[in-house]
């Protein structure tokens, strides 16, 4: 029997590879029908507006890279606020900014009263008081701020770093407000205080609002929870803990978001096939490297991040990644959250397992009847796209549906491709060699466990044991 699939075919062995029977294969076929060509065949930007910006805020909803310490600056009291994404380069999307100062710079206990913000320790030791608890937090530490909760922070080490991620386009004016033009992201020597004039033209701003200490401050308590909470509210995560799934650990769902972003952790080590070129058309994936290097594929560059180095990749920009050092990893901060099930796979993960390298992965999903051994839904493709690549991307988005009810929001390249740079240009043997390769690559760092359901590989286990400990960061 011959089966019948549409103004729109899709590829039978993609779709097997990702997990559909014939059966399925036919109902997939007769949803495709149903979705408009702009949410399932958009095409991704090109030409000049294509082309990443690099060392600059682009002041437009761009692809741009900004090594450590490059933005727009602000002396606030003691600390010096890097603003690395502002409401201009994300369609008053969200926003990023750093905060780094010495010992005792400290911001007073407030609360956004609008703004979702994620908080996250790069370097140093820091002091993050939330709820009435003082937490001591290290690096990789991260907190869960949903809008309205009180929280201050002050640095206990010399040279301390922490991130912040605000929800919409109003933090960022109150910061502005209560600080001065800087010229770099290093504090200034001998800063005072915030004034109080400042911290009122804050609130006049922004959705900032200062909150009064209604009982003596209490004593600090090293951050130690490695469970990730199943639900929405203000919480903090130890560095290693969430819920992790191969190579990604969860620190934020949209559980804990309310669908505006998802907040990861993505590990891994050596040189391997990574991320292809692709895009996505209805959210933003923005990379924010802690540790090792990481090759960007931006528009056919090859562009390295490493620890603080900031890409974003708006929707419908051409991106990928691959890692190149033993251990290497960054923060994967996507908004709104409509790729969680791509990380998932509609399973549960391992969660609180925490550690240095303790990870396990995805628990194993039930068997799928009608596909063939060994096949799964692919992590990637090679860039250079070609109908390869295409197929694979077509098969994984629509082997799930994220939370809007569309089909996972992943594209290959439609358009001739960008000349790209040499370390892209390599290609394996055959097809076969490639497929296989975007195969274990899933296994390891998207989760799924699509080669016999095993936990982590052998080479994501070495590299996760290599990773650095907070303490050296100090």
């Amino acid at each position: 029997m011959t089966l019948q699939i549409g103004r729109r075919a899709l590829i039978g062995s993609g779709l097997l590879a990702a997990g559909a029977s014939t059966v399925g294969l036919g109902r997939l076929a007769a949803q495709e029908e149903a979705f408009p060509d702009e949410v399932l065949n958009p095409v991704e930007v090109s030409g000049r507006d294509a082309i990443p910006v690099i060392g600059r805020l682009p002041g437009a909803q761009r692809m741009y890279l900004l090594q450590d310490g490059q933005g727009e600056h602000h002396q606030i009291g003691r600390m010096t606020m890097t603003r690395i994404a502002r409401p201009l380069e994300t369609g008053g999307g969200y926003e990023l900014m750093t905060f780094r100062g010495p010992s005792g710079a400290e911001m007073p206990l407030h609360a956004h009263l609008t703004s979702h913000a994620a908080f996250l320790v790069m370097e140093g030791v820091v002091e993050l008081e939330m709820e009435g608890r003082v937490w001591r937090m290290l690096r990789g530490d991260f907190a869960n701020l949903p809008p309205g909760t009180a929280h201050a922070w002050t640095m206990r080490s010399d040279r301390s770093k922490v991130a912040l991620f605000t929800m919409g386009s109003r933090a960022g004016a109150g910061f502005v407000a209560m600080g001065s033009p800087a010229r770099s992201a290093e504090p200034v020597a001998g800063a005072g205080l915030i004034e109080p004039n400042k911290l009122a033209r804050a609130a006049m701003a922004s959705d900032f609002q200062l909150r009064p200490r209604r009982s003596a401050r209490a004593e600090p308590v090293r951050a130690s929870n490695l469970i990730l909470p199943d639900s929405a509210g203000a919480y903090v995560l130890a560095d290693g803990g969430g819920e992790r799934f191969g190579g990604n650990t969860f620190c934020a769902r949209n559980a804990n978001t309310g669908g505006q972003f998802l907040f990861l952790m993505t590990e891994g080590g050596g040189v391997g096939p990574g991320i292809g070129a692709h895009f996505h058309a209805r959210h933003t994936e923005d990379f924010f490297a802690l540790d090792g290097e990481t090759a960007a594929w931006a528009y056919g560059q090859d562009v390295r991040i490493k620890s603080g180095d900031f890409i974003q990749a708006p929707p419908r920009h051409l991106h990928g990644f691959r890692m190149m050092q033993p251990y290497n990893r960054f923060v994967g901060f996507l908004t709104p959250g409509i790729f969680e099930t791509f990380f998932t796979r509609g399973q549960p993960g391992r969660n609180g397992v925490g550690g240095r390298g303790a990870g396990e992965g995805a628990q194993p999903a039930p068997a799928r009847a009608g596909a063939p051994p060994g096949s799964g839904p692919p992590g990637g493709g090679r860039p250079g796209g070609g109908a390869p690549g295409g197929d694979m991307f077509r098969s994984l988005a629509m082997s799930a549906r994220g939370p809007d009810g569309w089909p996972l929001d992943v594209h290959g390249a439609k358009l001739p491709l960008p000349p790209q740079a040499p370390i892209w240009q390599g290609g394996r043997a055959s097809l076969e060699d490639e497929r296989l390769a975007l195969i274990q690559h899933a296994d390891t760092i998207c989760g799924g466990g699509v080669l016999g359901q095993v936990p982590l590989s052998r080479d994501l286990r070495a590299a996760l044991a290599l990773k650095p400990r907070p303490e050296d960061f100090i």
